[in-house]
């Protein structure tokens, strides 16, 4: 009978939020909503949460009346039984300290006579989470708006940088023969235009002829080689790329507006809060025709790449617009 009484208690738990054991105590069960556990990242499903109170000893009716019904008892005669059930418990706490009532919880005997409740997790008492079970998700690492903006930036910057590289790699294998070709002509132009006039037929058959004395040196003549040029023709090419750089800078034709201000100082602390952002490149994009100074996030050379920033800055400033200047 013990354990037939054991499982009446676990299915009033079920229907009840109080099941009372008369002249022992009480169980009272309370809504616990569901929760997540990121230690383990766990999700467990809401149930009920069972307390002990030793203080309710009255009877309320409720299992004798469920003892009765399910084994065919008179009210009396379950009385009976669960006064036994009652003494059981009570002389198995003194003895072995410790009471164990399947799928409900745990009665442990402490030395200062207290009765503590250990409520199992084996089981969910609350019907509207029958099914439900504790699911485990992987970890979730989150990054914020801010550190998407930048990474997206980079890639962006990466992206130009590359793209630049190629287009001067392209210009070098272009314009570097041709001028190794122009300083190698420089330096030969006059062998070129004796050789031309000793060809021809107008020019006097005799030559004259310079006697040098038989020891000479050769420290006292300027020798002119070809590769003085060639040096000279590579530094005006990486000087005209390093213009070349200087003026593409100065190209970019799209720029993100964060606002416009009537004031010059509204606009410089504008850009001073944007620099703090991580806004490096932020200043002021002439003026508007009602004399309105704009502030700018960035300018692009590329359209394209200018309206896929102007998407991840207006998920921050949703009035940012872009700006083209001709």
């Amino acid at each position: 009978m013990k354990t037939k009484i054991n499982n009446y208690i676990l299915s009033l738990l079920h229907e009840h939020n109080c099941v009372i054991i008369p002249g022992f105590g009480g169980f009272v069960a309370n809504y616990k909503s569901a929760r997540i556990e990121s230690s383990s990242h766990s999700v467990y499903a809401p149930k009920k949460s069972i307390l002990f109170n030793k203080s309710l000893q009255s009877n309320d009716g409720l299992l004798v009346n469920e003892i009765a019904f399910c084994e065919g008892l008179t009210f009396k005669q379950a009385k009976k039984e669960l006064d036994k059930y009652v003494l059981d418990l009570k002389e198995s706490l003194k003895l072995y300290k410790k009471v164990i009532i399947q799928e409900v919880g745990t009665l442990l005997y402490t030395s200062e006579g207290n009765i503590l409740f250990v409520q199992s997790n084996s089981h969910n008492h609350l019907l509207d989470s029958f099914g439900l079970s504790t699911v485990q998700y992987p970890a979730i690492n989150r990054t914020s708006i801010q550190e998407q903006f930048e990474e997206k930036i980079k890639r962006i910057d990466k992206k130009r940088i590359t793209s630049s590289k190629k287009v001067w790699l392209k210009a070098a294998a272009v314009f570097l023969p041709l001028f190794m070709l122009s300083a190698l002509g420089i330096s030969n132009k006059e062998k070129i235009q004796t050789t031309y006039a000793n060809l021809s037929p107008f020019s006097s058959s005799t030559t004259e002829i310079v006697e040098t004395s038989k020891s000479y040196n050769p420290n006292k003549f300027d020798i002119e080689s070809p590769t003085n040029n060639i040096e000279q023709a590579v530094m005006s090419f990486y000087e005209a790329k390093d213009n070349m750089v200087t003026t593409s800078i100065n190209l970019d034709k799209h720029f993100i507006i964060a606002g416009a201000f009537s004031s010059d100082k509204n606009a410089q602390k504008m850009i001073v809060k944007l620099k703090n952002a991580k806004f490096g490149k932020s200043k002021i994009v002439n003026q508007s025709h009602s004399g309105l100074y704009r502030v700018c996030y960035d300018g692009f050379n590329n359209y394209t790449e200018a309206l896929s920033a102007l998407r991840e800055i207006r998920k921050m400033n949703p009035s940012a617009w872009i700006l083209s200047i001709n």
